[in-house]
């Protein structure tokens, strides 16, 4: 089975129709207040119903630090429910057929002072029935941080888009050689979030190691990836200090991408 999770430039009824037409599902964050059938005579709208429903079930959720914000466990509240989307009356691209989808609203009752609460209205065309494949969607949807960290490192690291390639095979066999570098900076920083004190040989490369270690004056052997990790942020003017924050947002990565591009 294959599904397109999108995010909210996504929210598109030709995108559904799409989808359907060539037999594959689509998991969307909703941007648009779309109209739902009710009956034959009334109709409401998608976000003010799913709004509108009480908490089904909740679950910790650990949000990770992005842009700027730190990361923070908080306490999501889940709530579903199968609509039918009328199509829009103004889209040319559309068919007037009706879709029907399953809507998850995952939401933070309270956020931390500061902080925007975190709200999620799915929309999918999965059969979700029960709270169980409710939150599955949720982890559907929330691997799409990782698959964005992966487009910026390709895009701002690995500097893809400056190569000023002409032709489809040429861009195909660019990216199977910097695609696994991608992975590969990402599977680091995860080291370092999850394990920062880990001998930092036991996950880098040995020659990449070496040099980083002669530039900041330590050892190989005894370097972990936590300070592997920092390190390479300060090549990149990271200050470490401790109001900065880790050095885990996906702007790090362009350092990596380039260290280990040089390396």
């Amino acid at each position: 089975m294959w599904v397109h999770v999108g995010d909210r430039g996504a929210d598109m009824f030709p995108f559904f129709q799409a989808c359907r037409s060539t037999q594959t599902h689509f998991l969307v964050r909703a941007a648009q207040n779309r109209r739902v059938q009710q009956d034959e005579d009334e109709s409401s709208y998608s976000l003010t119903q799913a709004r509108s429903w009480p908490s089904q079930a909740s679950r910790p959720f650990e949000v990770p630090a992005r842009h700027g914000h730190p990361g923070r466990s908080t306490q999501l509240q889940l709530a579903c429910g199968q609509v039918t989307l009328l199509p829009p009356r103004h889209e040319p691209r559309a068919s007037k057929d009706p879709i029907t989808v399953w809507v998850v609203r995952v939401w933070e009752e309270q956020a931390p002072e500061g902080e925007e609460p975190l709200e999620w209205i799915l929309v999918t065309s999965v059969p979700t029935t029960t709270l169980e494949q409710a939150w599955e969607r949720v982890e559907w949807y929330r691997h799409r941080w990782l698959v964005e960290d992966y487009h910026q490192c390709l895009k701002s690291g690995c500097r893809i888009e400056e190569r000023q390639l002409q032709s489809v095979d040429g861009l195909m066999r660019l990216l199977g050689l910097l695609s696994p570098l991608a992975v590969r900076l990402l599977q680091v920083r995860a080291c370092a979030r999850e394990d920062p004190e880990r001998p930092a040989h036991e996950v880098i490369e040995p020659l990449m190691l070496a040099v980083l270690a002669e530039r900041c004056g330590q050892s190989p052997l005894t370097m972990t990836v936590g300070t592997f990790w920092t390190e390479v942020a300060r090549l990149g003017g990271y200050l470490a200090r401790s109001h900065d924050g880790p050095a885990f947002l996906a702007n790090h990565l362009e350092r990596l991408a380039l260290f280990a591009n040089a390396s």
